[in-house]
């Protein structure tokens, strides 16, 4: 009997939208099905990305487009892009909204020397399109803070703990419709350049 391989999709897999990432994986999973590649009936979840993206087993995942085109270069094998029907996303691109408190007077030209959160360093839509606006963030800013996550650089922003974030298109929006309280304290004074969308790779 042939092994399934197993799939993951953690981007955009909050709690609150667990059954629509699942009911996507089944419609994939069946078409996969249908021409013969057999696929896990369950997504995984659980571990780190890093250990789904590095899987010798691994037959779908989604990761960033920066990993991908560095540390998982040559390791994997690009599939598909999907395409999110969100303010920030244009087809296959989207960006990132720049992010403050309600109360901040701050705006694009006056961030410099402010608190700036981030996912991660590997993120594009957190990380990695600020740098190209601003340069590096750790000389920009005047202090730089690891989130973990779009939605805990959100809070992070709108507690007062930081000072500007850049949020992820679709986070965004999930934002809006699932921590809306947390959306109602933050204010949009801009975008990053569009990049292309999260990919899905096996």
């Amino acid at each position: 009997m042939t092994k399934s391989g197993i799939a993951s999709l953690p981007m955009y897999d909050w709690p609150e939208l667990r059954g629509a990432t699942d009911a996507f994986w089944d419609a994939i999973r069946m078409k996969l099905d249908a021409n013969g590649i057999p696929a896990a009936r369950c997504l995984s979840r659980g571990a780190s990305d890093d250990a789904y993206w590095t899987a010798p087993d691994l037959l779908l995942g989604q990761t960033c487009g920066y990993p991908l085109a560095t540390s998982l270069k040559g390791k994997v094998r690009y599939v598909a892009t999907p395409v999110y029907s969100v303010e920030g996303c244009e087809g296959p691109k989207y960006s990132s909204a720049i992010v403050v408190n309600n109360d901040s007077m701050q705006e694009l030209p006056t961030l410099a020397g402010s608190t700036f959160a981030y996912n991660s360093k590997t993120s594009l839509s957190g990380y990695r399109a600020m740098r190209a606006m601003f340069g590096e963030p750790e000389a920009f800013f005047t202090k730089t803070i690891k989130s973990g996550g779009h939605r805990n650089s959100a809070k992070m922003v709108a507690d007062g703990s930081a000072e500007v974030a850049a949020i992820d298109a679709v986070c965004w929006d999930m934002l809006q419709k699932f921590e809306i309280e947390t959306a109602q304290k933050l204010r949009v004074i801009g975008w990053t350049a569009k990049q292309p969308s999260l990919p899905s790779s096996r």
